[in-house]
């Protein structure tokens, strides 16, 4: 890093930023170098390069140097940035959530499908493991009318979906407990999840990145199929009769969540992802 200390000119502080984060092993160094320099310089990367002969002030490149390091020990960027774009909403991420992927936007794609086909009087909705509330506050912020119920057993990531929904000006009942606990004696048309679903072999085999994220939202259990048994035999509770309920699964898991779903009497579709992957478990009943 010793570089990054000697010069104060934008280009070649861009270049020994990707020199550095590419000899710790990120995949793209150069486009991260210059995302870390704009969010520094409060600009877009765009600007960087039509600013390219300006000098950057000790402090910022103080700042830039640090974001390299800790990028550099394998940080997540959106935990950096402190956000990450979702359903073209930018929604506040830190290390008490999961980071919302872009798969899981065909849950939300689905569900607003759902919505404008549906009769459903009540458009009730609950969101279990909601996290950073992306996919609650996705849906509320495009499905107005929808009333959403978001649960999660840590109060941590709650107070970050809160945020999240005040941030897009969206009202959902925000509630702490263990999956259906909090929601006892009441009863949804749409029950939707991206519950925690690594297996403890496949963790194991995580990036430096995701190790970095809460165990919490990620461990399903030895098999990661823990979750979907648990929702399997109690969501018939909480369902209005007609409702459904959808769920984020991991790619190798589609046959064995829909066997675990068939089990309880529900007829179950698996919808890939846009690379041709298991990625959503459809379960309504017979």
């Amino acid at each position: 890093m010793n570089n990054i200390f000697n010069s104060f000119a934008l280009l070649e502080l861009l270049h020994t930023g990707s020199e550095y984060l590419e000899a710790h092993g990120i995949a793209e160094p150069r486009t991260e170098a210059d995302i870390l320099m704009a969010y520094v310089l409060e600009t877009s990367r765009d600007r960087l390069y039509l600013e390219r002969d300006l000098q950057i002030s000790r402090q910022d490149r103080e700042k830039y140097a640090g974001f390299l390091i800790r990028r550099g020990n394998r940080k997540p960027l959106a935990y950096l940035l402190k956000t990450r774009e979702f359903m073209g909403l930018e929604f506040y991420v830190d290390s008490r959530v999961l980071i919302p992927r872009p798969e899981t936007e065909i849950l939300v794609e689905i569900i607003l499908e759902i919505g404008k086909n549906i009769s459903y009087r009540r458009k009730k909705i609950l969101d279990l493991c909601t996290g950073s509330g992306a996919l609650a506050v996705a849906i509320a912020y495009y499905w107005r009318e929808a009333a959403i119920v978001a649960a999660d057993i840590s109060q941590e990531a709650l107070n970050v979906a809160v945020h999240n929904a005040d941030l897009m000006k969206v009202k959902i009942d925000f509630r702490q407990g263990d999956l259906f606990q909090p929601v006892i004696n009441e009863r949804f048309d749409i029950i939707v999840s991206n519950p925690p679903y690594v297996s403890a072999s496949e963790y194991s085999q995580c990036s430096p990145e995701v190790r970095q994220e809460p165990s919490l939202a990620l461990l399903g259990g030895i098999d990661g199929l823990e979750f979907y048994r648990r929702i399997a035999a109690q969501a018939d509770h909480f369902l209005y009769p007609g409702g459904v309920i959808l769920m984020e699964i991991g790619s190798s898991q589609g046959i064995k969540v829909a066997e675990i779903f068939a089990g309880q009497a529900y007829k179950t579709v698996i919808i890939p992802d846009y690379a041709g992957l298991d990625r959503i478990v459809r379960a309504e009943k017979e």
